[in-house]
């Protein structure tokens, strides 16, 4: 032996049981320092190589990790054992992928370090933006403990102020991280129909106070843009603590609930059934209270408990009860869930991590729509806003206008008449004040007094708006390593009660909902549009392509764009 030497050479066979012929296989691995810089191996017959260290293999694996944060560990195997011809334990693969993901993302506790620092350079960097950190210390803690934090640019608040429609969902997504914790989010909508992020904030819990918290500073952010309203629409689901929250910060706001949850808390009190799921949506999607009356009506003749239990119900679900101010006829929190679903790859990173993809994510959103709204012309329609109109005027071919003097016209489509007026922007369908974009029935109208329809939309849909939405964009920002000391104190992690058992990444679902990657259980006929039965098993032959119609409600039926029971939360469109 060697005194100071840290060169080792190791020596070891593996014989083929399989063969007694086949003579052993020796393998020479040169260790230097505990680190595996070179070996000689031949084939290997199942052996498992007993030195090669979980640090060597996150080297040599970091790249591939990189890539797919979630490769599977199997894939791992594979990888190590084509490129490297070694054996790994997969126990140590999960090590590997565990310890790479800290080299990428950082530590979990040392996360929270970086963030009173973090608030003070998005102030610093984007001046006019809102960046809250809460903490305290509890009895005999010296140092302080993270407790709840809220962020919202300059360019966001600003852009929904001056430019988006006053409606805001709110949300609630739970992180997989080694912290856990609830990803609160504010999100709007802009004149092209797409999200706009508003505030995000990250707490313990999702509770009456955690969303107090969150509202309040919601509504602080607004006075110190100069906005004192307080008679927004919120659309959330019944999510625990966010009726008491939003009436103690906003006295005079609107609350819509989503429709998809409100069904589901339906089909949870055993109201079910493709009779139920029909008239459920068709009330939900009415525009005016006569289809909504003639839906309740059936809805009490296959159950007056139901209808008892969709009265109760304080908030506002069907479209005819919206107002028509907001411009806005969603009745899902689908928007929402379209950002969740963006931000679900980084719920499992630290949290200083993903703040930091949330704020590219927004930045890099924000700013091509930022270049994009540069080039629009004045008068000009957002693309969803010509887009409906196209739809609508190849609907209202269909339809016949007479003139009734004064501004007033009478609409037929099909064997129902509608009652226009140019004046008030109304008909009696109710789609045009509550979407912001003129009917069918009122096209037919604007067509045949050979009027632009340009004129009859909302401004919320054109591009004075749009610009003045991206009007501002989110300022870059520097890494850790060149943020100056603030002198800010260096919070601790929050405490948690970790149960037994390995923690679970996935939410759990409900009883009735489907499950993921499986159909859904509300086939829809491709004929006759009916649910229950495919198009295969069609026994109506196909001669509705619209379904029975033979009430008023038929003709004056719903539309069912932006919700309804199969609209997919489709997180690429919506975005």
């Amino acid at each position: 032996m060697i005194l100071n030497c840290f060169v080792a050479l190791h020596l070891f066979s593996m014989e083929n049981k399989c063969s007694s012929d086949t003579p052993k296989v020796w393998t020479i691995v040169l260790r230097y320092k505990n680190r595996v810089f070179d070996y000689i191996k031949g084939p290997n017959f199942g052996g498992v190589t007993p030195v090669v260290t979980s640090e060597w293999l996150c080297k040599h694996m970091l790249g591939e990790i990189e890539a797919n944060p979630e490769i599977p560990v199997e894939t791992l195997r594979r990888y190590a054992q084509e490129k490297f011809q070694l054996r790994v334990k997969k126990r140590l693969l999960y090590k590997v992928r565990s310890m790479a993901k800290g080299k990428l993302h950082g530590g979990w506790a040392e996360a929270y370090e970086l963030l009173p620092r973090y608030a003070e350079m998005i102030k610093q960097t984007n001046p006019g933006s809102h960046a809250l950190i809460t903490w305290g210390a509890s009895s005999g803690d010296v140092n302080p403990k993270f407790r709840a934090c809220f962020f919202s640019f300059a360019a966001q608040v600003r852009g929904f102020l001056r430019g988006c429609r006053p409606i805001i969902g709110i949300d609630g997504a739970h992180l997989s991280g080694f912290y856990k914790g609830i990803l609160l989010t504010a999100v709007g909508i802009d004149g092209n129909n797409e999200i706009f992020v508003l505030a995000y904030g990250i707490v313990d819990t999702e509770s009456c106070d955690s969303w107090t918290y969150f509202m309040r500073c919601l509504r602080q952010m607004f006075e110190q843009e100069g906005c004192n309203r307080d008679d927004w629409t919120f659309i959330s689901d019944r999510m625990k603590g966010v009726e008491l929250a939003v009436r103690e910060t906003f006295p005079r706001a609107t609350r819509r609930v989503c429709c998809q949850h409100l069904y589901m808390n339906c089909k949870n009190n055993g109201f079910s059934g493709s009779a139920f799921h029909k008239l459920f949506w068709i009330a939900a999607n009415a525009y005016n209270e006569y289809v909504f009356g003639k839906a309740m009506e059936k809805i009490s003749e296959y159950n007056a408990n139901a209808t008892a239990y969709l009265n109760s119900c304080i908030e506002q679900w069907s479209r005819h009860k919206f107002d028509s101010t907001v411009c806005c006829d969603h009745n899902t929190t689908n928007f929402v869930e379209s950002f969740n679903a963006c931000t679900k790859p980084f719920r499992d990173m630290p949290v200083f991590s993903l703040l930091e993809a949330i704020r590219s994510w927004c930045m890099q959103r924000v700013g091509a729509r930022f270049d994009k709204a540069v080039d629009m012309e004045e008068g000009q329609l957002t693309a969803y806003a010509l887009k409906e109109l196209e739809e609508r005027t190849a609907e209202s071919r269909l339809c016949y206008a007479t003139a009734c003097g004064g501004g007033e016209f009478e609409v037929r489509d099909g064997h129902v008449n509608f009652p226009i007026r140019l004046a008030t922007r109304s008909c009696a369908c109710g789609k045009w004040q509550i979407c912001g974009i003129p009917c069918k029935h009122a096209l037919r109208v604007i067509y045949d007094q050979r009027m632009n329809p340009h004129d009859f939309i909302s401004p919320w849909f054109k591009a004075a708006a749009y610009k003045l939405t991206y009007a501002e964009h989110i300022h870059p920002m520097a890494d850790p390593s060149q943020w100056p000391d603030f002198g800010l104190p260096s919070i601790q992690p929050p405490t948690i009660k970790r149960p037994s058992g390995r923690p679970a990444k996935k939410r759990k679902r409900g009883a009735n909902e489907p499950k993921k990657g499986k159909r859904n259980t509300n086939v829809k006929c491709g004929k006759c549009r009916e649910f229950g039965h495919n198009s295969r098993t069609c026994k109506s032959g196909g001669t509705s392509a619209t379904g029975p119609s033979t009430s008023k409600s038929g003709a004056a039926g719903a539309s069912t764009s932006n919700g309804g029971p199969n609209t997919r939360k489709r997180s690429k469109a919506a975005a």
